[in-house]
């Protein structure tokens, strides 16, 4: 199927309505978050499996707790449409990294706060050391400072509270809200330069289109783990 990603804004809002059901834990991710977590593993080092990183999404906090999908048909179709969207990003960015429009540009409801949180996340808890080079070889330690601040700087005045206490007195919340697309840019071609030789950009699997045929439980999982959808994402323990 081709990589184009199919997810609407409307599938999106879907997405976020499920994320904030009782079906998810709490500390579940809202899209803004969970967008920005997925650019920064698109974008990033290295790739990272879904599997990985799937659990984060219901739990940012520890990624542990676990997701309790009412039927096969509602995991499929969630998960569905969380490929979707990083499909989506990695599209974008492999073909037009400076066409990239997060979702907090597009609505009120999706912040960019929420986005930068869930775009630190990803450089925490995945490839961190890779990534605290980057930002140390990019002097961005000064976020006190930000004239001599670097890559990581808008996603510190945003998404971190420290960070975001100095933006909320300095005033200049769109200042850093203006830099993100930019310094997504950079940071996307400082780890395509530097990626492994044989490594393709981290790219999600492709798009289960909601006018297909629903994936059975014998059907790959479609997390792109290459698993049956069974002995992935399907288990009894994620399901009523």
């Amino acid at each position: 199927m081709n990589l184009i990603a199919t997810v609407t804004d409307t599938d999106l809002e879907r997405l976020d309505h499920f994320l904030t059901s009782e079906c998810v834990p709490e500390a579940a991710m809202d899209v803004s978050t969970l967008e920005g977590f997925l650019t920064a593993l698109v974008i990033g080092p290295e790739v990272v499996l879904p599997s990985q990183w799937l659990s984060w999404v219901w739990d940012l906090e520890n990624g542990r707790d676990e997701v309790e999908f009412e039927s096969h048909e509602q995991a499929q179709e969630m998960i569905g449409l969380i490929m979707g969207l990083m499909n989506r990003i990695a599209t974008t960015f492999h073909s037009d990294p400076n066409a990239f429009e997060p979702v907090f540009y597009r609505s009120a409801a999706w912040g960019a706060a929420e986005w930068c949180e869930g775009f630190l996340l990803a450089t925490v808890q995945f490839n961190a050391q890779a990534w605290a080079g980057l930002w140390a070889q990019d002097g961005a330690s000064k976020i006190g400072q930000p004239e001599h601040g670097g890559l990581i700087t808008p996603f510190l005045r945003l998404g971190d509270e420290a960070g975001f206490e100095i933006t909320r007195k300095a005033g200049d919340a769109e200042r850093w809200v203006d830099a993100i697309v930019p310094a997504l840019v950079s940071i996307h071609g400082y780890w395509l330069q530097r990626r492994s030789h044989g490594r393709s950009m981290p790219r999600a699997t492709s798009t289960v289109r909601r006018e297909t045929p629903k994936a059975g439980r014998n059907d790959p999982c479609p997390c792109g783990s290459g698993l049956k959808f069974k002995k992935c994402c399907g288990q009894a323990k994620t399901l009523h």
